[in-house]
């Protein structure tokens, strides 16, 4: 099988609105506390959850439209010539990482290097760029980008417990960072 990556353009939209960006939930990565303030210990651990399905991101021809004049690095990924996933990166002003904001590879295409491809052409794109290194934001319940990140060498940077709202953390779902080194 033979992998290419390549620029997103106009004509990759409607084919990247319509793949498959579900993905299993049923293990979270969950934030233990333990101490008083200013003491205090956190871990995170593997939970079991009820099994169900969610959906990475709700892409529309529009949507992606959009992504592709505000986005630094708006990249695709085609296995055998078929469309099979995307990456975007933002470069903000205040640090010099790339922050990847959005990466997913068509369910059925997964575990296929369609993935470690797109994130590859983004380190090395970022390394042209002089930039330090690679952020990312997984979600806690998506177990299997959480493991792809790690096992391509990065790291947990930090979390935030209150990231999108005051009860983020009552199930366990802290927002991750994730970072990798380019140097």
């Amino acid at each position: 099988m033979s992998v290419t990556v390549r620029p997103a353009t106009e004509r990759d939209l409607a084919k990247l609105a319509g793949l498959d960006y579900t993905y299993p939930t049923g293990r979270l990565l969950s934030l233990q506390r333990s101490g008083d303030a200013p003491e205090l210990t956190f871990s995170f651990r593997w939970r079991e959850a009820k099994p169900s399905e969610a959906l990475y991101g709700d892409y529309t021809v529009e949507s992606l439209r959009r992504a592709l004049t505000r986005a630094d690095l708006f990249i695709v990924a085609e296995l055998d010539r078929h469309l099979a996933g995307l990456l975007m990166v933002l470069l903000p002003t205040y640090t010099d990482a790339g922050e990847i904001t959005d990466f997913a590879v068509h369910r059925p295409l997964r575990r296929r290097g369609v993935g470690r491809a797109l994130v590859d052409a983004a380190a090395d794109w970022a390394k042209e760029r002089k930039l330090r290194a690679l952020w990312v934001e997984p979600r806690a319940d998506n177990a299997e980008a959480i493991e792809f990140y790690l096992s391509l060498g990065f790291r947990i940077s930090g979390f935030n417990d209150r990231m999108y709202s005051n009860s983020d953390d009552e199930d366990g779902h802290p927002t991750l960072y994730l970072y990798r080194e380019l140097g």
